[in-house]
């Protein structure tokens, strides 16, 4: 009878034991690791959604100039699209259609100069970069152009249009300062023979 009773008070302990072996067991059973992928999948998601559209500005000789919004990488080309595209006397060959575009761009297409043929300008004859007073506009002059200028250089040249391409027209002729190599009194020789029309 005494055997019995440890028996089944052994049996009991043991049946108490296991039941808190499995309690323990899954309270420290750590939970469903989480998919790093899915979660970081939704956050850029999230971000594009919001800087998906830019503002630009088109005038000048297109169909319908004006403000459009456009997504963050088109081109000047889809811009010119959108604005019905150009007009029979835009000057096609000054602008870089494979330009990307940026927030709050100003796009200008010039009219051709009277007497062009519909081909591209050759380098050093007279265009849109050449104003009737005899000025260079800075922001639409060819490389051999701006070179007839005093303290243009072939550097400061391409500076010029590699600053046109990548930040858009210049506002002001101060704005060459942004350039390097360019001091206050070289920009006082060349005042009177540029500008930013």
């Amino acid at each position: 009878m005494r055997n019995k009773k440890r028996l089944i008070g052994s049996m009991v302990i043991l049946i108490i034991f296991s039941v808190f072996l499995l309690v323990g067991y899954f309270i420290s059973k750590p939970s469903e690791p989480v998919d790093s992928k899915e979660v970081f999948n939704e956050i850029p998601a999230i971000e594009s959604k919001e800087s998906k559209d830019i503002t630009t500005y088109i005038n000048g000789e297109v169909k319908t100039p004006g403000v459009y919004k456009v997504k963050e990488e088109s081109r000047v080309e889809d811009l010119v699209k959108m604005a019905g595209g150009f007009t029979e006397s835009a000057d096609k060959y000054k602008l870089n259609l494979a330009k990307k575009l940026k927030d709050e761009d100003y796009i200008y297409v010039d009219k051709k100069v009277e007497g062009q043929s519909g081909v591209a300008a050759p380098q050093g004859s007279k265009s849109n970069g050449v104003g009737q007073d005899g000025k260079i506009n800075i922001n639409a002059a060819s490389k051999e152009e701006l070179k007839t200028v005093p303290g243009i250089g072939d550097v400061t040249a391409q500076k010029i249009i590699d600053y046109r391409e990548k930040s858009g027209s210049f506002s002001a002729i101060e704005d060459l300062k942004k350039l390097g190599g360019i001091g206050d009194k070289t920009l006082e020789k060349m005042k009177d023979k540029i500008d930013v029309r």
